[in-house]
């Protein structure tokens, strides 16, 4: 072989060496020049990146330079929409499924664009394609003017490495949105500022918790038509939740606005006792007294423990009337109800207050019983009180003699005579408990009656026995007032 050959076979080895041993995906110099038997150059030049494969672009000219969209450019003003599109293109070799993420709403805030409400766009195959994703464009807090841009990149592009990784170089993938801001209307003066309205109550009733008086607490509102609710800034004097003295007093509020305009009300405060006094120790039952004299019993609340006071001592202090009167006496014998009326120190009453006028009255009433303390010892001999009864000859006559009982200090009721009443029930049997009343004291002998006799300690009455009595079994009783003071049977015989 000839010599000028060899080196043309060996150059373009060379030049085909270095075409395979470039940087994987770069291309080199389109020609080179080779001259016969002299050995080819090695590949020179900057390497070449692939061209991008993902191309967005604005789905119709609005938002294009040419043909701006048109935005609102009030403060916070009405939004607009425009559609961007995506398409994949190939080559490169793409893998699927493919995606990126874009922002979908841009505010203009102080001169610049933001970008929210992030979305993802995804393709599923090749032709899953194009993709359309709806722009939300507005104006932010402060009012716009004139024109403006805004550029959309994709982000996060997957897959993202690899030969069939999603690209998106500059100048291809992104897509600017040109805004025209319509100009906001001019707005009207703003109207004057107004005063506040402030809402009290006509009035507040209270009742009084004490001597004092009572906390009260009251509402009271206010609104503003520029300020809205100024409730928060209403000042009372007093205010809701002092102490306010039982009577009446006036409540003043006021509020000011922003504007310094003011308004101011005021309403009463009334404070009254309306609650009656209670009563403590009243009995449940008749309750039952012994007899302090011939009188009978003194009526004495103290001695039953009865008392009335006013609720937390606000109008102290109470006073207690009854009927009958305290300190008279009730008779022995009877059972009386007695009536009281406790009337507490209260002396204001509101004008608004739907309680009966003062004082606080309250009523209460219990029944009382006055006896006397019996002797358990009975009649005395020739009556005997258990069988055998006595028997004694009809038209006899038969001694009566009993102790007195005594009164509450125990003292013997020696003056009880005028007031013994004895009587004689025939039964017939000595067990029988019925039978005719024979009125004993109708039969004395001669001109004897009940008396009490010093000498032996005792009260005695002779019962003259009557030709016509039946023979048999009588129950004799010696009372006073209807207490029963002694009793016993005896048989009366031929």
């Amino acid at each position: 072989m000839k010599p000028y050959a060899k080196a043309l076979i060996g150059g373009l080895a060379l030049l085909l060496l270095a075409a395979c041993s470039g940087p994987q995906g770069e291309v080199g110099p389109q020609e080179i020049v080779v001259t016969e038997g002299i050995p080819a150059p090695s590949a020179k030049g900057v390497a070449v990146r692939p061209q991008g494969n993902l191309e967005g672009q604005l789905a119709s000219l609005v938002g294009s330079q040419t043909t701006p969209l048109a935005v609102d450019g009030c403060a916070y003003g009405a939004p607009s929409t425009v559609q961007v599109s995506y398409a994949i293109k190939t080559p490169p070799g793409q893998a699927y499924p493919a995606s990126f993420k874009v922002y979908t709403t841009w505010t203009h805030e102080a001169g610049a664009w933001v970008g929210s409400d992030e979305a993802t766009v995804t393709f599923q195959s090749a032709s899953d394609q194009p993709k359309t994703v709806m722009l939300t464009v507005r104006n932010g807090g402060s009012p716009a003017t004139g024109t403006s841009a805004f550029t959309v990149e994709p982000r996060d592009p997957q897959p993202s490495s690899g030969p069939g990784r999603l690209q998106t170089p500059p100048g291809q993938s992104e897509v600017t949105v040109h805004v025209s801001f319509n100009p906001c209307p001019a707005t009207d003066p703003p109207p004057p500022n107004t005063p506040p309205t402030l809402t009290v109550p006509n009035f507040v009733l209270a009742e009084a918790t004490g001597p004092a008086g009572a906390q009260v607490a009251f509402s009271v509102t206010a609104t503003d038509l520029e300020d809205g609710d100024l409730t928060g800034s209403v000042v009372c004097t007093p205010a809701s939740g002092s102490l306010f003295p039982i009577g009446e007093t006036t409540v003043t509020c006021s509020v000011t606005d922003s504007g310094g305009l003011s308004a101011s009300a005021s309403f009463p405060v009334y404070v009254e006792d309306s609650t009656p006094p209670v009563f403590s120790g009243l009995p449940s039952g008749t309750v039952t007294r012994v007899a302090q004299n011939l009188q009978g019993w003194l009526l004495s609340l103290a001695d039953l423990g009865i008392s009335a006071s006013d609720p937390n001592g606000v109008s102290e202090p109470v006073t207690v009337t009854c009927t009958p009167a305290e300190g008279s006496h009730i008779p022995i014998g009877a059972t009386q109800t007695v009536v009281c009326t406790a009337r507490d120190s209260a002396t204001y009453r509101a004008p608004v207050s739907a309680a009966p006028p003062t004082p606080n009255e309250s009523q209460a009433s219990f029944q009382v019983f006055v006896t006397l303390n019996v002797n358990p010892a009975g009649f005395l001999p020739p009556l005997r009180m258990a069988a055998p009864y006595s028997a004694h000859k009809r038209g006899s006559a038969i001694p009566h003699k009993f102790y007195p009982p005594t009164y509450a200090d125990g003292t013997p009721a020696t003056d009880l005579a005028d007031g013994l009443r004895l009587v004689l029930h025939y039964t017939g049997s000595c067990n029988s408990t019925s039978g005719e009343a024979i009125e004993g004291n109708d039969y004395p002998t001669g001109s004897t009656a009940w008396r009490y006799d010093p000498d032996s300690g005792h009260y005695i009455f002779n019962l003259k026995t009557q030709a016509g009595w039946n023979l048999g079994c009588y129950r004799t009783t010696v009372s006073y007032a209807g207490i029963p003071l002694a009793e016993t049977y005896f048989n009366l015989t031929r």
